[in-house]
């Protein structure tokens, strides 16, 4: 089987299992939701990293890669949902599928910022001249 196939065949496989979550969505199970949502991501992921540094076969690329974004943004896996949009990003995606993906990116929570990070106060003193 050659690459193209592949991601065709797992970007099938995806979008079945998006299919079976939207409908577990409609039919309140949450937990098939998460389950369907996390195999489609799976599979999509798959498909998309078989093209990861493929840049002239734009838009199927980027498409791909926005596509496990949104997969993954909708299974709350939001590093994960960061992580394609930047794959996404750094081909030539066309206007749209650009757009699209900046989109995406500013959906993302943001975390909330960690106590090693915060800066605290600086006291300056006077350096001792010497004589």
């Amino acid at each position: 089987m050659n690459k193209v196939q592949q991601v065709n065949e797992l970007h099938s496989k995806a979008m079945e299992m998006a299919n079976l979550a939207f409908i577990a969505r409609v039919q309140g199970e949450p937990d098939k939701v998460r389950q369907f949502s996390k195999t489609a991501f799976d599979y999509e992921r798959q498909a998309a990293l078989l093209l990861l540094t493929d840049y002239e076969i734009e838009p199927t690329r980027s498409v791909l890669f926005r596509s496990a974004a949104t997969l993954a943004l909708n299974g709350e896996n939001y590093r994960e949902a960061e992580r394609m949009i930047a794959f996404g990003l750094s081909g030539q995606p066309p206007v749209a599928i650009l757009e699209e993906l900046r989109e995406l990116l500013y959906q993302l929570p943001l975390p909330p910022r960690s106590q090693s990070f915060k800066l605290s106060p600086v006291s300056y003193e006077p350096m001792a001249t010497v004589g």
